[in-house]
């Protein structure tokens, strides 16, 4: 088990006991993958929800820590300090074995967060079920999840990113009458426990992304078959209704997080996928270009309306669990945008049109991201329309200074996991120490 000690700012938040086991149709939103399938059960067969789409130096800040130091934010080869933390903040915890210079640290270990998106067995059902669409959560599929787990660990991986609410539907989440959240509902803390418990049997990790832009579509687009769709847009833009988001959904699910006998397995959190598409606005920061979510489709929110959504649950997501936080852009087009929004490391997401304006093999300096890790959090695993094969791709990334890399998808059946994981596996074993915490 690990201890984690993680600072912010000037407050000490300590936790026990986390960290790993061993050894669109619009072609701007969802590249490949297109719109959410709402209007039926979705799965890795139906019309799921893609990645993104639309135009647009090495060693990172290691995050996290071990027993008994604050966490640093040195650049590279270990400067700066954050909070009342100091240069070493892993002295006296023994000598990692095999340091990634510029990986996400987690328990004094320095590593490449290499692994894969599950990222659902079944869109918005696996954490609390959907009942109507007789859709059960993780905790009624236990067997066919492990599985997947294994299958997964068996090729290479070693961190899941696994979504947990990407739309407000269905069993979830209770609501009052006002569209306020009241608590998590359905099967939503067995499901995230199960999960942890699965993920601990097949050896593998898992970073849990709370919510997604696909909760910002409005409730009268593409409305779910018998389900009421309740939109996040309100919420976010309300600071009173977000608290309640954030007391009501984000605490309790990191406090069945903190709960778990395996809790070791809940590597870090993502606090949105994608949030950029439910923007609308200038960037506050870094002079990136404006955020132009559909407003047709979406209940769009300012720059500084998500920014607060994500600062108010990461204070929480890792006051409860200690885990490090991040914020899963669609792209580094918008690379400052979460700069300022109190994540340990930074997630940026790529597919063939982020490549062609953007390029993924440029280094981080030129993009004015060195002041923390980079994980590459989403690209195609059969590198469609992105001109290089998976090795390459990945090889690059891990010689430029990226921290990690998370391929697109096990379940999007526009990118077949089945005909591409060999290509996985070879990386991680080229690489069996740096990839695996």
């Amino acid at each position: 088990m690990r201890n984690w000690l993680l600072l912010v700012g000037v407050l000490q938040l300590s936790a026990a006991g986390f960290g790993c086991g061993d050894g669109s149709d619009d072609g701007g939103l969802d590249g490949a993958g297109g719109d959410t399938g709402d209007s039926g059960p979705a799965s890795s067969g139906g019309d799921t929800t893609g990645s993104s789409g639309g135009p647009a130096g090495s060693g990172g800040v290691t995050t996290g820590a071990g027993t008994g130091g604050g966490a640093t934010t040195g650049s590279g080869g270990g400067g700066a300090t954050t909070g009342t933390g100091t240069p070493d903040t892993c002295a006296g915890a023994g000598e990692d074995a095999c340091p990634f210079e510029g990986g996400v640290q987690i328990d004094c270990r320095l590593r490449f967060m290499y692994g894969v998106n599950y990222a659902w067995r079944d869109f918005g059902a696996d954490f609390g079920g959907q009942s109507k669409w007789s859709q059960s959560g993780v905790s009624g599929k236990k067997g066919q999840v492990l599985a997947d787990l294994q299958d997964m660990r068996a090729n290479g991986v070693d961190v899941v990113r696994w979504w947990i609410y990407p739309r407000f539907y269905g069993d979830q989440i209770a609501f009052d009458g006002q569209g306020n959240p009241t608590g998590l509902g359905g099967t939503s803390t067995q499901d995230i426990l199960a999960a942890l418990e699965l993920a601990d049997q097949a050896q593998v990790n898992v970073m849990f992304t709370l919510f997604s832009f696909d909760g910002f579509y409005k409730a009268t687009h593409d409305p779910p078959s018998g389900l009421t769709a309740v939109s996040m847009g309100p919420i976010v833009a309300d600071p009173a209704r977000r608290a309640r988001l954030i007391e009501n959904v984000v605490r309790p699910v990191a406090q069945a997080v903190a709960s778990s006998p395996h809790r070791s397995r809940m590597l870090a959190w993502d606090v949105i996928n994608e949030p950029e598409w439910a923007m609308t606005g200038p960037s506050l920061y870094g002079g990136d270009p404006a955020f132009e979510g559909n407003s047709s489709k979406f209940d769009l929110v300012t720059h500084q309306q998500m920014e607060a959504l994500a600062k108010e649950s990461a204070a929480v997501l890792r006051g409860e669990t200690g885990a490090p936080v991040s914020v899963g852009s669609a792209a580094i087009k918008w690379g400052h945008a979460w700069t300022h929004a109190d994540v340990d490391f930074y997630q940026v997401h790529m597919y063939g049109w982020v490549n062609d304006y953007f390029p993924y093999n440029k280094p981080l300096s030129e993009y004015g991201l060195t002041d923390k890790p980079v994980v590459m959090g989403e690209f195609p695993v059969n590198m469609s329309e992105m001109d290089v094969g998976y090795d390459k791709f990945v090889s690059d990334l891990y010689d430029i200074g990226y921290a990690g890399a998370l391929s697109w998808s096990v379940t999007d059946a526009n990118f077949r996991w089945s005909s591409n994981k060999t290509a996985v596996k070879a990386f991680a074993d080229k690489h069996p120490c740096e990839t695996r915490y």
